[in-house]
């Protein structure tokens, strides 16, 4: 397995890499731009909640992160995957009805110049919080500074990459929807990194291994509520205020196959499945079961993600598998030479 470890310049160029087979695969197999969008708000949310998930315990002292520290925060360079990812939207802008009819805000020069600058603003500021915790130095103003470009980056998203595709739609709450989100699919990422890297981590007694384990399945379980309710506070103010412009768009999700069906499997998912079985106390100490509703979880993010691209952008499933594994298999081998070169400095 060492033969896999890569160090920093092989990291990058394997994301450089990446980038490229996905551009290649975009514009010449698959034909239908929707799988690269959908591929970059899954993967957006959960490589910029990681280290945001990172940050906000760095500012309040959480004792859980000490089992999963260096693992989520070595994720960092993924961050820079996205702007690589996000120069392909260029030639598929058409996408969006507004390029038709451009505004001060809407426009192709400043919607990319915007959402590039904010990308790699997150990922320098990933970057510098990651090496200065792994490093073991002060990261309360790295802390706040990369949260900060955060919730900008992952409200430019919500407002950007999704709301403008069926403008003049809108939604305030979106942006607030979908950095809780990103932390949730954080925590949800912790709950399979704890169960890789468990074994290991037992190893080391100074630890609360399973008290940290239990931690996460008392995070997931209270982000399951909060999602809850702030899906209901979107359901709500459409219904009470009776607001047809922000109905028509929910209507086209909900009146036809499949996403008729999916409409109803990610609420599942997100709330009723991690609240229901993460209520009694045994069952947050078990790897597998933590495992088991993670998986859940970050399952019923992509459909909804899915769902909110899937009535105006066409998709192409064997792209989007494709994207989707090439990720998963990036980001696994980031974690494996991260936590080599761990083993080795110590």
């Amino acid at each position: 397995m060492t033969s896999m470890v890569l160090n920093k310049s092989g990291i990058y160029a394997l994301l450089v890499i990446s980038a490229l087979l996905i551009g290649l695969t975009e514009f010449g197999l698959s034909g239908k731009p929707g799988s690269l969008l959908l591929t970059l708000l899954f993967w957006s949310c959960i490589a910029q909640g990681c280290i945001a998930l990172a940050a906000a315990c760095e500012l309040v002292n959480a004792r859980w992160i000490a089992s999963l520290r260096r693992e989520l925060l070595s994720l960092y360079p993924l961050l820079l995957l996205l702007p690589l990812l996000f120069l392909f939207l260029w030639p598929q802008l058409d996408l969006y009805p507004w390029t038709d009819h451009p505004t001060l805000w809407l426009n192709r020069p400043f919607f990319m110049l915007r959402n590039l600058a904010i990308l790699l603003a997150v990922f320098l500021a990933g970057r510098h919080l990651a090496k200065r915790s792994l490093d073991g130095q002060t990261t309360g103003p790295a802390a706040v500074i990369y949260l900060l470009l955060f919730v900008t980056s992952q409200t430019l998203a919500a407002f950007d990459w999704v709301m403008s595709l069926v403008w003049p739609w809108i939604s305030t709450l979106l942006g607030a929807y979908f950095f809780t989100e990103a932390l949730y699919a954080a925590t949800a990422a912790s709950g399979l990194l704890m169960v890789l890297y468990f074994q290991g981590k037992t190893r080391d007694t100074s630890l609360a291994v399973g008290n940290h384990l239990r931690d996460i399945g008392l995070l997931m379980f209270g982000f399951s509520v909060l999602w809850t309710g702030l899906f209901f506070a979107q359901f709500l103010l459409l219904w009470y205020g009776n607001l047809p412009e922000e109905v028509g768009y929910i209507l086209d999700i909900i009146s036809n196959s499949p996403g008729r069906e999916l409409a109803w499997l990610f609420p599942l998912a997100l709330f009723l499945a991690p609240f229901i079985l993460l209520l009694g106390a045994p069952v947050k100490q078990s790897r597998h079961m933590i495992a088991a509703v993670s998986c859940t979880v970050l399952g019923g993010l992509f459909i909804e993600r899915l769902c909110l691209v899937m009535p105006t952008v066409p998709l192409h499933a064997g792209a989007l598998l494709f994207y989707n594994l090439l990720l998963i298999a990036v980001a696994l081998l980031m974690l494996h030479s991260s936590m080599h070169v761990s083993a080795s400095a110590d």
